[in-house]
């Protein structure tokens, strides 16, 4: 009797041992609604060389401002960033709700970074576009200093919208959507490939060159992949707010 007893508790350790591992070993999310005053502590803050781009938390968004004049092959670039751990290097998705000011940044490129250790070796998901032309997206890849472009396919909305960027191995996938309620489209229609390990996820601007200033505001961004700790706080839930509807001093 006493062995029977024993063989159960051991058999029920096992099991909650194996659950364990194999929650621990899955695709976890962390998400950031950017509620309160400032930046959560994980996040990194880094400018263009001019150091002039400005960043604040409030309404519920980050902004971030920079008046431009600068391309596209600078490494140093206006963004908030944050480690990746290791076991999210090779599968990860990165996902968020965006706005901009103005509503059409034409010559600009804003939106989601996902870096290797090298700042100009990176893929990214961006809107914005050129002067007198309607707002689109842009997919590609910095490698080796050379952008290799992979489309600037028209969205046919404006903000706010949903970008999802999604690496896995060495196969990247763009998506946008107009809101939550609507299926997600694949960018140019077409995945490319880029080989690198995944250390910073980051949201900010790729280049600025028309000389206007522009605001990007992040409504929310998150993070999935295997070893992604969800937020140590749950964030609030909140719906996207309608651009008009938001003021900026």
């Amino acid at each position: 009797m006493k062995r029977s007893y024993l063989s159960v508790i051991l058999f029920s350790v096992c099991i909650v041992i194996c659950i364990s591992l194999i929650s621990d070993s899955n695709a976890d999310t962390w998400t950031d609604n950017f509620d309160g005053n400032k930046l959560e502590e994980v996040w990194e803050f880094r400018d263009h060389n001019n150091k002039q781009t400005e960043y604040e938390v409030k309404d519920g968004f980050l902004h971030i401002t920079n008046p431009g004049n600068w391309g596209h092959t600078t490494a140093d670039k206006p963004m908030i960033e944050r480690d990746v751990p290791d076991s999210a290097a090779d599968d990860i998705t990165v996902s968020g709700i965006f706005s901009s000011d103005p509503d059409k940044p034409a010559d600009a490129w804003i939106g989601i970074f996902i870096y290797s250790d090298d700042q100009l070796n990176y893929a990214c998901l961006l809107f914005g576009g050129e002067s007198n032309q309607p707002q689109k997206a842009l997919i590609g890849s910095m490698i080796k200093s050379a952008w290799n472009d992979h489309g600037h396919p028209q969205m046919g909305f404006d903000v706010p919208l949903h970008l999802k960027l999604v690496k896995e191995g060495d196969t990247f996938s763009g998506y946008f959507r107009k809101d939550d309620k609507d299926d997600w489209s694949l960018a140019q229609n077409k995945s490319w490939n880029h080989n690198f390990k995944v250390k910073k996820v980051g949201i900010g601007f790729m280049n600025n060159w028309g000389g206007q200033t522009v605001t990007f505001l992040i409504d929310q961004l998150s993070i999935e992949g295997a070893g992604i700790k969800p937020f140590s706080v749950d964030p609030s839930n909140k719906l996207a707010m309608t651009w008009g509807a938001l003021k900026i001093d």
